[in-house]
């Protein structure tokens, strides 16, 4: 293993020192030993290590007072382990990220081992570890997906990438290698992978730890990606010559049927088409990779074999790019995105379509100028509802209308264009009127998303767009939407503080927690420091929300997956949860909020509402 690090161990004790170094050259780092407090600072600013690891029986100088004096010299800090009896609150006035705590109490030496390395992939990764230092919380806006697999071999991981999209999507790794991928229960292997691979934004978990299953892939890392890569590309295009994914598929047995020599994703579809109700699970139950699918979908289509049926009484849900869902809820649900516009300087981006998570948030840090938003014209939704007219109602859910006129031109579009979608119903062979409801949610980001999922569930469940619109309305005013910010200084220049205002220019270390009340940003609350603002929002919400209530929920961070991941935890652990989303704050929303941004949406719903809004089973 060709680690080129130097591990720096100060402490006093030479048993502790010989254990504890024995077990870093077993796993193949340098080690230098200090002694004493002032061995251990000129070695620091002297040899530059990769890690400091610090005992609290260090003499002359406490290991926190040593972080401090380290941090005094201006060098380039070096991430500090401290290793103590008991655990070491690390306090406000030290940066967390840069310092962590052990006990060294039962500590096994491959447990140590372990956690260590972990810790400086960290470095590597750009993420952020658990208290616990037994977890990687990453967020691929800040390493790409390729990057981040080519580092996990470099280093020759053995253990668990899990990835935020769901519960059960991720990959494994033996000594760096990918053995296996799984996208839900029921794709694995190379088509999984592939999914993986095509990703941009959201966060990931790393474990190390062995895989329970058998290797699946045996195909090399650059062979992968090559191939996953191709794959998206085509996709792309066949996806735009089919129908939804929420098509219904049937099976012809007549004319060619009879003739035709299918291939082996052929007969897979012809097999799995009577237990999939729709286009999209279709996708997933065949083992082919997703490619082989399509293309013997066109092909059986094409030749009469397979028809598909579209929903009837289909109702069409519009959306704007404030929502945050992932591409891949989007295409599966049907939903159409509307794009709002970025501006870096001279520069305008179309969100989701030319700018995605990752861009952005890279801009975002390495940028002079502050980025600015602007909502779609009337025309950009008038050809959007020009188009979907002819072949159902719409209902359009879409930001809050005191935060973009993104609502207000979507309304007047919906009523300028009136007689214009009656005529292309018509032309369709209906003589009713299309219906347009367009609704101020009041919310943006993941709280709108979650509103967009509910419209669709209200939707296959037979409502209409009316009653959709009134039920969408009181859930959205019935919402617990707190977060909280890194800085007010995004909210502040971007003109979005609202009720916030009293918060500016408070001292260094109180962090605001805020909610979307009426549409705007309001302040709350404040807690002293990071690690206590969460317990506080926490708390909050509990005083809103029963802990014996089933509620749906969602979670989301602008590049902060740790925060994401503890929010996620405390919420999970707080409440009885009907479902909880995860999600990532995009680049329209996260201008205005910033990066290191996270925050929760609950809702309680009652008996009638709790059977309305459930996932389908």
């Amino acid at each position: 293993m060709a680690y080129e690090n130097v591990i720096l161990v100060a402490d006093s004790s030479e048993e502790r020192r010989r254990e504890f170094g024995l077990a870093l050259y077993k796993g193949g780092y340098e080690v230098i030993n200090a002694v004493n407090g002032e061995e251990a600072l000129r070695f620091t600013a002297g040899l530059n290590p990769t890690l400091v690891i610090s005992h609290t029986g260090l003499d002359g100088m406490d290991p926190l007072e040593f972080c401090r004096k380290v941090k005094g010299t201006g060098i380039d800090v070096p991430p500090m382990l401290i290793l103590s009896e008991e655990t070491v609150e690390i306090p406000d006035d030290l940066e967390e990220g840069d310092f962590y705590s052990l006990r060294t109490s039962g500590l096994d030496s491959s447990v140590f081992l372990y956690q260590v390395r972990l810790l400086l992939l960290t470095r590597h990764l750009g993420g952020e570890l658990s208290d616990s230092i037994d977890r990687l919380y990453g967020d691929l806006t800040r390493i790409a997906i390729g990057d981040l697999l080519r580092i996990l071999l470099q280093f020759q991981i053995t253990g668990h990438v899990q990835l935020t999209l769901g519960p059960e999507t991720g990959l494994w790794f033996e000594d760096g290698e990918i053995v296996n991928a799984h996208w839900g229960s029921a794709v694995q292997g190379r088509k999984a992978f592939n999914r993986i691979a095509g990703l941009r934004g959201g966060a990931f978990q790393l474990t190390l730890e062995s895989s329970p299953e058998q290797r699946v892939i045996d195909a090399d890392l650059a062979t992968l990606v090559s191939d996953a890569v191709e794959e998206k590309f085509q996709l792309d295009e066949i996806f735009k010559r089919l129908p939804p994914l929420n098509s219904r598929i049937e099976i012809r047995m007549a004319g060619e049927f009879f003739n035709t020599q299918f291939t082996d994703a052929q007969r897979g579809i012809l097999t799995a088409v009577r237990g999939a109700k729709n286009f999209a699970e279709l996708l997933d139950l065949v083992p082919a990779t997703d490619l082989e699918v399509l293309e013997a979908v066109e092909a059986l289509q094409e030749r009469g074999i397979i028809v598909f049926h579209e929903p009837e009484h289909r109702i069409h849900v519009v959306t704007d790019s404030t929502c945050d869902l992932h591409p891949t809820i989007v295409r599966r649900d049907g939903v159409t995105v509307v794009p709002l516009s970025v501006l870096f300087g001279t520069k305008v981006f179309k969100d989701g379509v030319d700018l995605m998570p990752d861009d952005f948030y890279s801009m975002l840090r390495e940028s002079e100028d502050f980025p600015s938003t602007s909502p779609p014209g009337k025309g950009e939704f008038l050809d959007v509802y020009r188009r979907l007219a002819g072949t159902g109602d719409i209902i359009s859910l879409h930001i809050s209308s005191a935060q973009s006129l993104t609502y207000a031109n979507a309304k007047e579009a919906a009523e300028e264009g009136q007689a214009e979608f009656a005529m292309l119903r018509e032309e369709a062979g209906s003589m009713r009127a299309p219906r347009v409801r367009v609704v101020d949610t009041r919310v943006n980001s993941v709280g709108l998303g979650m509103l967009v999922r509910f419209a669709n569930r209200m939707a296959r469940k037979g409502l209409g767009v009316d009653e959709i619109g009134d039920r969408l309305e009181s859930i959205s005013g019935r919402f617990r939407f707190l977060f909280l910010v890194d800085t007010l200084e995004y909210l502040k220049k971007g003109g979005r503080v609202g009720g916030a205002r009293a918060f500016i220019g408070t001292f260094l270390g109180i962090k605001p927690i805020l909610a979307m009340e009426d549409g705007e940003v309001q302040a709350v609350d404040k807690a002293r420091g990071g690690r206590r603002a969460q317990p506080k929002l926490i708390e909050l919400l509990k005083e809103q929300i029963s802990t014996d209530t089933p509620v749906f929920g969602v979670v989301a961070h602008a590049s902060a997956p740790k925060w994401g991941a503890r929010l996620t935890e405390s919420v999970s652990n707080t409440f009885t949860i009907e479902e909880l989303f995860e999600g990532e704050i995009g680049p329209i929303v996260g201008a205005h909020a910033g990066p290191g941004t996270v925050g929760c949406v609950l809702f309680a719903p009652d008996a009638e509402e709790l059977e309305l809004l459930k996932a389908d089973s």
